[in-house]
């Protein structure tokens, strides 16, 4: 139940974070209902896609439909008292935690239902980071690949110190809480020293 919770925390940051972006500035509100959404549950979406579950998790349970859609309307309505206040920066910081605890919680769930840790990594960070991507595509924004920043990274790192965690006994829970615990140190840190690629890892 914890965890169910936490992941409705992060789709409502996510969802917010969808309706935050500057360019959503003279959208009507369809608009950016739809970026909010699409933000909260697109990453989730491709990743059951992929692995063609029988029914995608939104749908298997509505309540992620709706924390979403609630989430982007009261965005939308308090959208100015929000740019006044520091929920923006409280947003950020929960979207590390959502991508951080979506991408070793969905890592964690395939590697013990069998997949391979290439898999489950892989649909870790597509779950985590894919929502987003959309996001700023949509938005007309620079994503992760058009630009350096670290996003991705600390979410396949978190996810992989899982599968080796796991792998030397650790206790799958107490793996997946180290894992989370490490992914969104990583990303806070990234952000707060504004740290990029190095050249030598940028093609020229």
């Amino acid at each position: 139940m914890f965890t169910y919770i936490l992941e409705m925390v992060c789709i409502v940051a996510f969802a917010l974070s969808g309706v935050l972006v500057e360019s959503n500035r003279g959208k009507d509100i369809v608009s950016v209902l739809l970026l909010g959404w699409v933000t909260a549950l697109g990453g989730g979406t491709l990743r059951d896609i992929i692995i063609n579950t029988e029914q995608v998790f939104w749908i298997r349970d509505p309540m992620y439909f709706w924390v979403a859609l609630v989430s982007a309307c009261v965005g939308f309505f308090l959208i100015t008292e929000i740019r006044k206040s520091k929920v923006e920066k409280l947003v950020v910081f929960f979207d590390t935690i959502g991508v951080s605890l979506f991408s070793v919680l969905v890592t964690e769930k395939l590697y013990i239902a069998g997949y391979a840790a290439y898999v489950a990594i892989s649909m870790g960070m597509v779950t985590a980071v894919f929502g987003g991507v959309l996001r700023d595509i949509l938005a007309h924004r620079a994503n992760m690949f058009s630009n350096t920043e670290l996003y991705a990274t600390p979410v396949i790192l978190g996810s992989s110190l899982y599968v080796l965690l796991y792998n030397v006994g650790v206790w799958e829970h107490l793996a997946a809480a180290l894992s989370i615990t490490f992914s969104v140190s990583l990303r806070l840190y990234f952000i707060t020293k504004k740290i990029r690629y190095p050249g030598f890892l940028i093609l020229k």
